[in-house]
């Protein structure tokens, strides 16, 4: 249930991104549009403003040949003062206009027709100045529809003018709306071509920044892919231009960091690798997102309920915070420390076993010493106050006899304390001298023939002597007797064996006790540790601490062979005499 990882699902309601529905349309598209529009409106614009002033213009060239001709005849007076009327009347055919002379507000020569303006006429005899009336349009006779415009010039005499008519027919009409509606077609054709013009400069312009654009977004998907050695090349020295040298700014920075990241992360998977404790992290489902071997380790080989536990933990301490908690799975004690993540949570597994069971058997030291200690102690104190008023000589002497022995019980526990601490600090010397073995094994046959018990020596033929501490070894040798008296029964017999082995001398204690479970003999060499049916006798679990010491250092190897109610076998192997020369003469 932690090996596998949950494909991460859609959250519903997720916010959909804004403007996902619309089509896709390129820069290209977008910029050539806007150069039309703008093109497109700046036209527009232009022509309502100069149509006006077309208009007006044309009308007022019309005006303008009216106005010439009161011009020329002005000329003509000044030049000659005298005017009559054939020559009027030649100067006003030769114009194409009516004249006429008012006097008194009427016609009295020419041929002008209705439709004259007599405020023109008056203002020009008021101010004996030439008058042009703005045109008005005829509203009755033959010439209705047409525009009319009246000159007139102050004549010699009382309230007397010479006036001159033009008629505008309406084909001159339609002639300027014809010449307008011209200029009209041809502003259309010319903004057309503006357009097509403008559009396809825009797109020009749009396909170069699109180009570049669409360049940078290449390199930005390539970067987004992993691909941090990508740069954008550039020669326009403009704004996409220094997005560009931005872009490759960004993209060393970020390089740099992915590939400081990517140490940061071999460097932590390293450690994690190499550390002892199991680590594993879990994301916010409580599954695997990384395991370090040992975590792998451990939980292939433990069970459901051990998982289950663990799942238990992670998510409690998402909920409440760090906690520490030990677990049991298959006969081990796990201790799971676990915190919560911003998206998950860490729990580290150590195997704490050995320690529960070092802890246990340091509590049971503590125990075995106290009573240890006490047993004497207490025997010695009643023996003293006994010794006060007893005055049997004999009862006196068993007394001090039986107060020796525990005075010498609580000497071997105090050097043999003191002896595993001189060991630990290396204060404690070995001296090496050449040691007959089979003589050891049969002082130790004497040594411990105060216990009753069947010692049996057996010793391979042409065994030399090894270079070894004689006291040390004694010492280890008698632990293990000792030991195989103890745990045995008091009819069954002791067995030592000396023989040579693949260039080492081995030394076997055998007996025929209660034997070590196997489970248990990986630690009964460890301090303060008691096996199991070690309570049949009295026991520190000192001695074969002390005794595995003091052949580590004297360059062997003690072993055990046990099988529960059928005895158990020590060994220690040394190295013989002519091995240790062998190698002195490598080293010279």
């Amino acid at each position: 249930m932690f090996f596998g990882r949950k494909r991460a699902r859609k959250k519903e309601g997720a916010p959909r991104r804004k403007g996902a529905g619309w089509p896709r349309v390129g820069i290209r598209a977008w910029l050539t549009a806007l150069f039309v529009l703008v093109a497109a409106f700046a036209g527009a614009t232009a022509y309502e403003v100069v149509k006006p002033i077309l208009a007006e213009t044309l009308y007022r060239a019309s005006q303008a040949n009216f106005q010439q001709v009161g011009e020329q005849f002005q000329r003509e007076i000044q030049r000659n003062p005298h005017f009559d009327y054939s020559r009027l009347q030649n100067f006003a055919a030769s114009h194409d206009v009516q004249w006429g002379i008012v006097q008194n507000g009427k016609q009295v020569a020419g041929n002008l027709s209705e439709g004259w303006n007599p405020t023109t006429v008056r203002e020009a005899i008021k101010t004996r100045r030439p008058q042009q009336s703005p045109p008005h349009t005829i509203q009755l006779g033959v010439r209705k529809g047409q525009e009319v415009y009246t000159y007139a010039v102050p004549a010699q005499g009382k309230d007397k003018a010479i006036v001159f008519l033009k008629f505008y027919a309406q084909s001159d009409i339609l002639n300027a709306d014809a010449a307008l509606g011209n200029i009209q077609r041809l502003a259309m054709i010319a903004g057309i071509l503006a357009l097509v013009i403008t559009g396809l400069a825009g797109y020009i312009a749009a396909d170069m920044i699109a180009r570049r654009v669409t360049r940078l977004g290449i390199a930005a998907d390539r970067l987004a892919a992993g691909n941090f050695s990508e740069r954008i090349e550039t020669t326009l020295k403009d704004e996409v231009g220094d997005l560009g040298a931005t872009f490759n700014a960004m993209a060393s920075s970020l390089e740099g960091a992915f590939r400081q990241v990517e140490q940061e992360k071999e460097r932590s998977k390293a450690i994690l690798d190499g550390m002892t404790d199991a680590v594993i992290g879990v994301d916010a489902d409580l599954n695997a997102t990384f395991l370090n071997p040992r975590a792998r380790e451990l939980l292939e080989s433990s069970g459901r309920e051990f998982h289950s536990r663990l799942q238990e933990i992670l998510a409690e301490s998402r909920e409440r915070g760090p906690i520490t908690s030990e677990v049991e799975a298959k006969g081990k004690v796990i201790e799971v420390r676990a915190a919560p993540l911003d998206d998950g949570a860490l729990a580290i597994m150590r195997d704490i076993t050995e320690q529960r069971q070092v802890e246990r058997a340091k509590a049971e030291f503590i125990a075995n010493a106290s009573h240890e200690l006490k047993t004497p102690i207490f025997a010695l104190s009643g023996y003293l106050e006994m010794l006060e008023d007893e005055e049997d000589e004999e009862v006196r002497q068993a007394f001090l006899k039986d107060m020796r022995s525990q005075t010498e019980r609580l000497q071997n526990l105090a050097r043999t304390l003191l002896d595993l601490s001189r060991i630990d600090s290396g204060a404690l010397t070995f001296r090496t001298e050449e040691v007959d073995l089979e003589e050891i094994l049969y002082e130790l046959r004497r040594d411990f023939s105060y216990a009753g018990r069947e010692i049996n020596v057996e010793v391979e033929e042409g065994m030399p002597p090894v270079e070894t501490d004689p006291t040390q070894l004694h010492r280890t040798l008698a632990i293990l007797v000792d030991n195989a008296i103890k745990y045995s029964e008091g009819n069954s017999p002791v067995e030592l064996a000396l023989k040579r082995e693949d260039g080492h001398a081995v030394i076997s204690v055998k007996d025929y006790g209660c034997g070590i479970p196997e489970s248990e003999q990986q630690h009964i060499f460890d301090r303060f540790y008691r096996a199991q049916g070690s309570s049949r006798a009295d026991g520190t679990g000192l001695g074969l601490a002390l005794a595995r010491e003091i052949i580590d250092h004297l360059g062997g190897e003690i072993t055990v062979r046990s099988r529960p109610e059928q005895g158990s076998t020590f060994s220690v192997s040394l190295p013989m005499q002519d091995r240790v020369e062998s190698k002195e003469r490598k080293v010279s």
